[in-house]
């Protein structure tokens, strides 16, 4: 009776040790579905932000369905980051408990660094591009704005996109964990969004140019001959 009593025992502690483990596994998982839905938020809407902003206010007009649908996608942007922080800080307190050494790993604190810029930079973008959205309605965003205007737009937009694109990238890269500097990671983020950048000044700037000589163009074409004439000579 007394190794029948031990038997159950022991396997009864076993089980207990399996459901806590279970229902530790379930949370943590949970955790980490609700940390990718705010991410997949956040970047689908500021992706999707984007996308308005140039078909719908650098190549044409902005109009009212801009403005409505730009502030839409920035509350779904607003909700994924506030979404991610939460989940974040309860990944963190969870991970933690199970191995106190997880607070070394220094790509953690590059990931908590880019999104504190993400979170400052989304504050500028409402105080600033928003504003000069609503400013812009029945003329294109980048109409007799100076070059500094638009290097200060793209510069939002690009540190938007990186900041929101490479920490999904880094929570995938888990062979980074525990054995890459912080100072790498930083570094990488510093060159991605200066490439980012460079690459949207160049566009927007390039379709401005589009812009004006087609706007140039059509106002030869319907001056009178004779100025057209002088013009030409």
């Amino acid at each position: 009776m007394t190794a029948c009593s031990m038997l159950l025992a022991n396997v009864s502690n076993l089980l207990n040790k399996w459901n806590m483990q279970m229902m530790f596994l379930s949370f943590l998982t949970l955790l980490k579905i609700t940390h990718l839905i705010g991410l997949i938020m956040g970047l689908g809407g500021a992706i999707l932000t984007d996308a308005t902003i140039f078909t719908r206010g650098v190549i044409r007009p902005v109009s009212a369905y801009t403005i409505h649908q730009a502030k839409f996608l920035s509350h779904i942007v607003s909700v994924g980051l506030a979404t991610l922080w939460l989940s974040g800080a309860a990944l963190i307190w969870v991970n933690t408990l199970a191995k106190p050494e997880y607070l070394t790993n220094q790509k953690l604190w590059g990931k908590i660094i880019i999104v504190i810029i993400l979170t400052l930079n989304g504050v500028l973008v409402h105080r600033l591009v928003l504003p000069f959205l609503k400013q812009s309605v029945g003329r294109r965003l980048f109409d007799h704005v100076s070059s500094q205007t638009v290097m200060k737009l793209t510069f939002l937009g690009s540190v938007s996109l990186v900041s929101w694109v490479l920490p999904f990238v880094l929570g995938k890269a888990s062979e980074l964990n525990y054995v890459t500097p912080i100072w790498k990671i930083l570094l990488a983020y510093v060159i991605c969004v200066m490439f980012a950048w460079c690459i949207m000044f160049m566009v927007m700037t390039s379709i401005r140019r589009i812009q004006d000589y087609i706007r140039r163009t059509a106002q030869l074409t319907m001056q009178p001959n004779d100025n057209w004439e002088r013009m030409r000579a």
